[in-house]
């Protein structure tokens, strides 16, 4: 009963950093970037185009023309989908984060207790398995970091013969709410290499685990069917061919080394600075001079997240690229991503770490430590940290953008629209058909008609031009004077004075209307005539209407 309150204790404190999210609605300040401004509007338009379970030829109609694959989007067996399907989008985001955050605290509570060999009391392993759920994950990932807690416990127990029913289940459900390629399978790639390792060493074979092992692939390949799909068979070249190969000198990656190290990356931080990293700064220092056996999970752990990083930041190097060059699945593939494991390694260590200290007689610095990552965890939060930011209503302003389809007075699917200084996210949310947005990988061919809009500003700005000829994921009507900047709020305008697109070309690919943030003072001379500017109370933007002009020559 005890074990059974503390748990409950912990499912609780987990949901607590969802509360501002529950308690103001959509009034609370979530993630923009590879959030609101693609995944939530991917999911949304699957639904309402009606394409979730469409064929492996089809494309979805309302982004870039029409012409991104469907196959670019999540597998329609993924359970995140299935929450917009059944709840509206924001309900949904709020669902999807409370049954992660459930999860990746029951994974490490789980792992620290049943696998954890230390002698620390089990309520220091229940506050780290809080923490790490706290932790500000990328929405989308689903459990794809904040599972591999609870995968690693289920494989463990199967590796020890711990025969549960659990066991079974973890393996068989979690591949519905993880990603594949974003995380999941480099995890299972560093699982299978360590544990092959240990059957070697050991001289003994855990037939159960390598079943349960290579079941759990085969489900992951067979729910990602549309991505398996698309990099074996696919034939029509992608904007992934362009996918730049490195550019980094040694130096430069031994900053990038360095940086990751201590900031980690925007899709799975750990937020391991400054507490986390100074404990392993100092705690590292002592065990590695000492070298006692009782340390050596503790040594293993740094070595790993050493080289994690290591690995991230040399994956950039240009010294690979003739590799990259011969190998295709080099520049399609991101090998990089075996540094989301380290959220979980971070937090493994921290327990480990605390519980030398606990040996030591050190109680009152666990408890400085543990109380000091909590403070930060809670500055990190969403409502906190994006304060100054657009709460998710402001964002996509759906009352604002009622009023331009009133006034534009035809079907959606009678016109389409382009956006400048604002994410073409927020026109796709209130059911605009664009010829641009951001996806995963959308025709070659497509990019190249697109280019030919922006090539003007793309002159005019270097850092443009690479940013969008060496990746190019962003099909946005970029301006040089806005540089790589899309939120041009009411309250920060940026006037364009001279923009340099082509808008015949623009009328080619198909916009009739072209939604700006902030004025475009030359919009006459180059065929953009001005319609109207709407403006909403709730609204973070104020938006110029601008009509692609019939009379430019082509």
């Amino acid at each position: 009963m005890k074990e059974r309150t503390r748990i409950l204790f912990g499912i609780l404190a987990a949901c607590l950093y969802v509360l501002p999210m529950i308690l103001l609605g959509e009034q609370a300040h979530v993630r923009i970037h590879d959030n609101l401004d693609s995944n939530i509007v991917w999911y949304k338009t699957l639904i309402d185009t009606n394409t979730l379970f469409t064929g492996l030829h089809a494309t979805v109609p309302d982004l870039l023309n029409g012409v991104v694959s469907r196959n670019a989007f999540v597998s329609s067996f993924t359970g995140i989908v299935w929450l917009y399907q059944w709840f509206p989008p924001y309900s949904a985001y709020v669902i999807s984060q409370v049954l992660v955050r459930i999860f990746a605290f029951l994974g490490m509570y789980l792992l620290l207790r049943d696998h954890g060999k230390t002698i620390i009391p089990r309520p220091y392993a229940l506050w780290i398995a809080i923490l790490f759920s706290w932790t500000p994950f990328w929405p989308s990932g689903m459990l794809s970091t904040l599972g591999m807690p609870l995968l690693l416990w289920a494989y463990w127990n199967i590796w020890k013969g711990v025969r549960k029913k659990k066991n079974v289940l973890v393996l068989l459900l979690i591949p519905f709410y993880s990603s594949f390629v974003l995380g999941i399978v480099f995890f299972l790639a560093a699982l299978g290499i360590y544990h092959f390792i240990k059957e070697i060493r050991g001289r003994q074979f855990h037939g159960r685990f390598w079943l349960a092992y290579g079941a759990q692939i085969i489900l992951y390949l067979l729910i990602e069917y549309r991505l398996v799909y698309s990099m074996l068979w696919e034939e029509e070249p992608t904007s992934r061919n362009d996918f730049e190969v490195g550019i980094n000198g040694f130096w430069r990656s031994i900053r990038l080394f360095f940086k990751h190290l201590v900031l980690g990356h925007t899709h799975d931080r750990a937020v391991q600075s400054p507490v986390i990293l100074l404990t392993m700064l100092i705690v590292g220092v002592i065990v590695f001079q000492k070298r006692e056996e009782l340390t050596r999970p503790i040594r293993s752990l740094i070595l790993l997240l050493l080289a994690l990083s290591l690995w991230y930041a040399f994956w950039f190097y240009d010294g690979w690229n003739p590799l990259k060059q011969h190998v295709s699945l080099m520049r399609t593939f991101n090998f990089s991503r075996f540094h989301f494991l380290q959220p979980m390694v971070w937090y493994g260590l921290f327990f480990l770490m605390l519980d030398w200290l606990w040996r030591g007689s050190k109680k009152k610095w666990i408890i400085c430590l543990l109380t000091m990552q909590t403070i930060v965890l809670l500055i990190w939060n969403p409502e906190f940290r994006y304060r100054h930011h657009p709460s998710y209503k402001a964002f996509y302003a759906t009352a604002q953008f009622d009023d331009i389809k009133h006034y534009i007075n035809q079907p959606t699917t009678d016109y389409q629209v382009a956006s400048i200084g604002m994410h073409p996210a927020i026109a796709q949310y209130n059911g605009m058909r664009t010829i641009d947005g951001y996806v995963n990988f959308y025709p070659l061919n497509y990019k190249a008609s697109f280019r030919k809009v922006i090539e003007g500003e793309l002159d005019k700005s270097k850092k443009l031009q690479h940013y969008f000829d060496m990746w190019g994921n962003r099909v946005y009507l970029f301006s040089s004077e806005l540089g790589k900047e899309y939120e041009f709020t009411k309250d920060h305008q940026v006037p364009i004075r001279h923009l340099s697109i082509d808008v015949a070309q623009l009328r080619r690919i198909g916009a009739t209307y072209v939604l700006s943030a902030v004025p475009i003072k030359n919009a006459k001379s180059i065929g953009l005539r001005y319609e109207k500017t709407f403006q909403e109370e709730h609204s973070a933007w104020t938006i110029r209407l601008y009509r692609v002009d019939a009379l430019v020559k082509e």
